[in-house]
């Protein structure tokens, strides 16, 4: 069995079914689950997203796998972290040019600091941890005063990111699978 389908099988096994892709740069796996906003995310959205005139309906959580676990600080886990982050951006722009196209909003969440990229600043920040630990119920644990993800299979290495849409789950699956 290949990593992909291993993954894959493992978490079917725990009745979550990503939409899985590759990354550009390193042909390491991301996984895409598409689900509801939270109830905190519908409570604050005009804090978290100020230009939104409607609270969005979905939630697009993307986890690219690491090659080394995150949840240590030093200059290679940061610069780790850096190639993730531009390979979650590369993957977000094509994503926001897909959703731009049928008329749909699209918000890109940055993972450093939980701040909408391309909305204006806002006053609230996500938890994008505490996001997967309600939606996918990952555990996460506190290291230094930061959130740790732990993924079922990667553990610490796993990069997770946000973006938030007005489109509803059915539609937004169906366009993501054909990116």
């Amino acid at each position: 069995m290949t990593l992909c389908t291993l993954t894959v099988f493992s978490l079917f096994q725990l009745n979550i079914k990503p939409i899985i892709t590759y990354q550009k740069t390193a042909q390491l796996p991301i996984e895409i689950y598409v689900q509801p906003v939270t109830q905190f995310i519908t409570n604050n959205s005009s804090l978290l997203l100020p230009e939104w005139p409607i609270v969005p309906k979905t939630t697009v959580i993307i986890l690219l796998y690491s090659f080394i676990p995150l949840e240590i600080s030093n200059r290679q886990v940061e610069l780790e972290k850096q190639r993730l982050k531009e390979e979650f951006l590369t993957l977000s722009k094509r994503i926001t040019l897909t959703f731009k196209k049928q008329g749909s909003l699209i918000a890109i969440i940055d993972p450093q600091d939980g701040k909408p990229i391309n909305s204006p600043a806002s006053q609230l920040s996500f938890d994008i941890i505490a996001v997967v630990h309600q939606l996918l119920n990952f555990s996460f644990y506190q290291i230094h005063g930061c959130k740790v993800l732990n993924h079922p299979i990667q553990q610490t290495a796993i990069y997770p990111s946000l973006l938030l849409s007005d489109v509803d789950i059915t539609i937004t699956k169906s366009w993501l699978q054909h990116l």
